[in-house]
């Protein structure tokens, strides 16, 4: 029962540590796949290693959701970054799924773009819902308030790890290696050195896309390691969420797929002190707590899968991108915080850009 509801990739890519590299990412969720999509169209070789499969992590783990912005309203977003940031974000997350699911050339990836709509989960959330509908209007965006939910008819869903293997798909020869635990990385002059047990790669630049796992091989990067659990249903006869739905400043969220099952997921504020933390296992508070929101949803399909995975949060709640400071030719794609399937793709391509 705790095995993630996605299928990861059908595609296996056994390897090692290559012994040069111009560019090695490190990571093989939608963040370094996504490297690699666009490194290669930079015509930049790369090689990219993962220590268990690609998706392995919570690019395989999540509910699949593509949101624009952040997970808290807009109206809040503005407080915290400003106008122009916080519109610069929505702008930037809304090209994310435009351009992300581009990238799938047609592949299946389960996408369906029926909209989204945000749940206010009291007073406080329902008045930042209706300011926030306001000030999406005056910039330009599309959403409504119809009384009881904010909604966005751009927002959408797809498979994740789906999303993850058509990238990986499009990559060649013996770019992807499975099965590399990477272990040190140590700048050099003019290159990196980068251990994976006892095998060394000399690569020119290393872009670490380890998002909640960075920390553990670069100590300075500030991304905090935050589980979230999740559960999933077989297919249910009734409509019980039409489009995908967030609730509860983003603590809160579910999903039915077309097929009718439901995904569940959330009630991380229910239990902070315990959720802080690398563990992947779900526990048997949150799980619980799930199970009574499946109640209150009226979902009479029994309970298949329960999952957790691990999320990278930042201080600033937006991702960390670019160079690592005194590392020289390290670079991070990491730190979504919940949403790496809406900031990922976009966040590569300005690294791909900046290498």
């Amino acid at each position: 029962m705790s095995t993630p509801f996605w299928a990861p990739p059908p595609e296996r890519h056994p390897g090692e540590l290559p012994d040069k590299a111009d560019v090695l990412i490190i990571g093989g969720g939608i963040a370094g796949t996504s490297l690699l999509w666009h490194l290669a169209r930079r015509r930049i070789d790369a090689v990219l290693v993962e220590q268990h499969h690609l998706a392995w992590g919570a690019s395989g783990r999540n509910a699949g959701f593509l949101l624009a912005g952040v997970a808290s309203s807009y109206s809040e977003a503005i407080q915290r970054y400003g106008r122009e940031k916080a519109r610069q974000v929505w702008e930037i997350t809304s090209e994310n799924h435009d351009r992300m699911v581009e990238a799938a050339r047609g592949m299946d990836i389960g996408h369906r773009r029926l909209g989204s709509s945000i749940l206010p989960a009291g007073d406080e959330e329902r008045d930042r819902l209706i300011e926030s509908e306001q000030l999406l209007r005056d910039d330009g965006f599309e959403v409504r308030w119809d009384g009881s939910r904010l909604l966005n008819p751009r927002d959408g869903e797809l498979d994740p790890s789906k999303m993850v293997a058509a990238l990986a798909l499009q990559a060649k020869g013996q770019a992807i290696r499975e099965g590399v635990r990477v272990t040190a990385v140590v700048p050099r002059r003019r290159s990196v050195l980068v251990r994976a047990g006892e095998a060394e790669c000399d690569a020119g630049v290393v872009i670490l896309a380890t998002n909640a796992y960075t920390p553990q091989l670069v100590p300075s990067v500030k991304i905090q390691p935050t589980r979230a659990q999740m559960v999933a249903t077989a297919p249910e006869t009734t409509v019980v969420a039409p489009v995908p739905v967030y609730s509860n400043f983003g603590y809160r969220y579910w999903r039915q797929l077309a097929t009718g099952e439901v995904l569940l997921g959330g009630w991380r504020d229910t239990s902070f002190e315990t959720e802080n933390t690398y563990d992947d296992e779900p526990t048997a508070e949150i799980q619980s707590q799930l199970d009574r929101a499946l109640d209150d949803l009226r979902v009479n399909a029994r309970v298949t899968h329960r999952w957790a995975g691990t999320m990278g949060f930042t201080e600033t709640g937006l991702p960390l991108s670019g160079a690592v400071e005194g590392m020289p030719n390290v670079y991070l794609c990491a730190g979504f915080t919940g949403h790496g399937m809406a900031f990922a793709f976009m966040t590569a391509k300005q690294v791909a850009e900046a290498v």
